[in-house]
């Protein structure tokens, strides 16, 4: 049956998350629905196995999670599969509250939305806003942000434990650029300008920062 088929429960959960999380993620799912059967991949090739194992027949779920899906996993479920994002739509990619902090954003958040095979592109199904705090850095707003994911987490996990059909879009669109890996490691080399440029990196990179002067 193709996905959303069936408006009955589902039974089967993956999980792709930190390992310490998984505890407290799974407890959440057999909360909402106590049929639930949860397991946790935390490799490409335990993904596929159990994708496989359970015939597709499997909700996935990742959770501030850098594993990227391969696209013949996600052809083969037959479940919407979602990812909690740790950024808000206008940041796609990697290291987004570094980002945010250089830009000096007044606003920041999570995002939830459909898994497709190219990154941080999918139907967004939901979003966790919350204002900057003042002068922020690159692990306390790490850290507020996972507190927003866990909420956001809460919304879409207790709709996808009762039902199988996608989650609808909510009108949210991805903006900006999607920031790479390298692309950080170029932002915590970069040279400041000023003084203020600094300071904003040294919060932005955290111990990444590399530049050794300033103008």
């Amino acid at each position: 049956m193709g996905r959303g088929g069936c408006l009955d429960k589902v039974w089967n959960f993956l999980l792709l998350c930190p390992a310490e999380t998984e505890a407290a993620l799974s407890s959440f799912l057999t909360g909402v629905n106590p049929d639930a059967r949860v397991r946790r991949a935390a490799t490409p090739q335990a993904l596929r196995r159990s994708v496989k194992d359970l015939d597709g027949d499997v909700r996935l779920l990742s959770f501030l999670n850098d594993l990227i899906v391969p696209s013949d996993v996600l052809s083969a479920l037959r479940l919407a599969p979602y990812n909690i994002h740790g950024g808000p739509p206008e940041y796609p990619g990697s290291h987004a509250n570094s980002f945010a902090i250089f830009d000096a954003a007044t606003s920041y958040g999570v995002t939830a939305h459909e898994i497709s095979p190219r990154v941080d592109e999918g139907a967004i199904v939901g979003v966790e806003r919350f204002a900057m705090p003042p002068r922020p850095e690159r692990l306390a707003l790490a850290d507020i942000a996972f507190a927003a994911a866990i909420r956001l987490y809460a919304r879409v996990a207790s709709r996808c434990a009762v039902s199988r059909a996608p989650l609808a879009a909510i009108g949210e669109s991805w903006g900006g650029r999607k920031t790479t890996k390298a692309e950080f490691a170029a932002l915590c080399a970069r040279m400041p300008f000023c003084e203020a440029e600094r300071e904003r990196l040294v919060r932005a990179c955290g111990r990444d920062f590399r530049a050794t002067c300033s103008v």
